[in-house]
């Protein structure tokens, strides 16, 4: 009985930290985007300022975040004008990240971090991570994993509903 009971509180643990490590909050400013634009238009804290975004590392040699890519760009449809979706190609090479996102069909704009420094200021914790972000540029959800459509969504969803 005792071992039954000892093994349901390592069960209810390991569940507890994966569900706080796939989406944590975490509020705080933002630090800044990476100036280097792979595709797209630049984008700084300032031009994201006034509605929610949702920033997304990846790498193209990320197997997690092959699987995510399609959830990402059907999110930032599903968002519209609600938010603004902006990719940040981590540690990568140029020519494949940009294969990647044509491949994927990505219509948000796509920095570049070839150094690392803005995923290691941000706190990525592996790839994919994406940080959700209110309408004053601080941060409000940590998503790390490959997420869905939906779980991208009710995120940013939510950091509207916060500003």
């Amino acid at each position: 009985m005792r071992l039954a009971a000892v093994a349901l509180v390592a069960l209810v643990s390991a569940a507890l930290v994966v569900a706080l490590t796939r989406s944590a909050p975490a509020v705080r400013a933002a630090p800044a985007l990476p100036g280097r634009v792979l595709v797209g238009t630049p984008e700084t804290l300032v031009s994201l300022r006034g509605r929610p975004a949702l920033v997304d590392f990846f790498a193209s040699w990320c197997g997690p975040c092959v699987a995510e890519a399609p959830a990402l760009e059907r999110a930032a449809r599903a968002l519209g004008g609600r938010a603004t979706v902006v990719g940040v190609d981590w540690s990568d090479n140029r020519s494949y990240a940009r294969r990647f996102v044509g491949r994927y069909g990505w219509s948000f704009p796509v920095l570049e971090d070839p150094d690392g420094k803005a995923g290691y200021a941000y706190g990525i914790q592996g790839l994919p991570s994406a940080f959700v972000l209110d309408a004053r540029g601080a941060i409000v959800r940590r998503l790390f994993g490959p997420q869905t459509v939906a779980s991208l969504v009710a995120a940013v969803d939510a950091a509207g509903r916060r500003s």
